[in-house]
């Protein structure tokens, strides 16, 4: 489809200018920009698209705003203390998704990261410009409790990612919360079972120093398996700072003057599990002859490992989709399509274990 040059391109093209070229009616066009899909054939949105397309026609934000009584924006809000967490893989994974949900529909992602003692004083909370949010949380459980209630103050549709509404929320009205969830528990479980098959007699676990629900609920699964094995292995556990490179190998320095080498280590993540790697190989000590290794999350870096991490697969950027999906059905529906999600995760050895 053609569209002759415009007689006059100063002048800011309108929804009747698309309509005309696409021979449809303004309703037709606005029916396919607002994404109200179901009353418009699949070819005429496609010939409504092309014309917009070829005449640079863009919505008019702010009168989208005035119809639909809406900010076109969605906060995202990631309680961590490091300064670096949006390098984190899980994190980017996250917000790829959203993005990539959200986007398409016209909506804005607005990024605040927080310490956990702040979360009150964060400017997207304070000036509501957005309809409605996710969070990504960390701290302790009171701590924790303590955001949800925040959040749910700001009178806005919330989305918790990795984090279980039970825990959170006694006391809390929740008919406008929803939370998703990977099997992390399910993934400790697949890790223990696997290293029960071979040499497994003094198992650490690597975590971040600030606590995460989704580390807590590895360590229980892994925990589970490993506290009714015959001999029962006890498995212990070592905070590493901020989870970086060099916290991890401090934590593991400090551990092994003081235990001796392990046989085992599960990373609470792939990153710690590559720097115990490197901390090892250091010493003359490889995976998996002298001590077995894990990960968790298989984002790209277990593969620049050698010999590659054993590792559990997350659906990080599955689950950012899902939460945008769910707050666009509310937005939409006016209510969530459901109050909990948890996706499925997947288990992989390779050669580190």
């Amino acid at each position: 489809m053609a569209i002759r040059p415009r007689s006059n391109p100063t002048r800011r093209i309108t929804i009747r200018d698309v309509a005309a070229a696409a021979g449809v009616t303004p309703m037709t066009v606005s029916n396919v920009l607002n994404r109200r899909a179901g009353q418009v054939g699949q070819d005429t949105q496609d010939r409504v698209l092309e014309v917009c397309r070829q005449l640079g026609y863009k919505p008019h934000a702010s009168a989208r705003r005035l119809r639909t009584d809406r900010r076109m924006a969605v906060g995202m809000v990631i309680v961590d203390p490091s300064p670096n967490y949006l390098s984190d893989p899980f994190i980017a994974a996250l917000f790829a998704g959203l993005t990539d949900c959200l986007g398409p529909q016209g909506y804005s992602l607005v990024l605040h990261g927080t310490h956990p003692d702040s979360i009150g004083a964060i400017p997207l909370l304070q000036q509501i410009e957005t309809d409605a949010l996710c969070a990504v949380l960390s701290g302790s459980l009171k701590q924790r409790r303590a955001m949800v209630r925040r959040l749910v103050d700001a009178h806005q549709p919330v989305v918790l990612l990795q984090e279980e509404l039970a825990e959170l929320t006694p006391g809390v009205a929740t008919d406008d919360v929803c939370a998703l969830v990977q099997d992390d528990h399910g993934g400790g479980v697949a890790i223990a079972n696997h290293l029960l098959s071979g040499r497994c007699n003094h198992v650490v676990m690597l975590v971040p120093e600030i606590e995460w629900s989704a580390m807590l609920r590895r360590e229980a699964g892994l925990r589970s398996v490993l506290s009714r094995a015959k001999p029962k292995r006890t498995l212990r556990i070592v905070a590493c700072g901020d989870e970086g490179y060099t916290d991890t190998q401090a934590a593991l320095e400090a551990y092994v003057a003081r235990h001796g080498v392990p046989d085992t280590v599960v990373g609470g993540n792939d990153q710690m599990a590559i720097a115990a790697m490197k901390f090892f190989m250091a010493r003359g000590l490889t995976a998996p002859k002298d001590v077995r290794i894990t990960g968790f999350n298989g984002f790209e870096v277990w593969r620049y490992s050698s010999p590659e991490l054993t590792t559990v697969f997350s659906p990080a950027y599955d689950m950012g989709r899902n939460a945008g999906q769910a707050i666009l059905a509310r937005l939409r529906a006016h209510r969530f399509p459901y109050r909990e999600q948890k996706l499925s995760v997947e288990f992989q050895v390779n050669g580190s274990s």
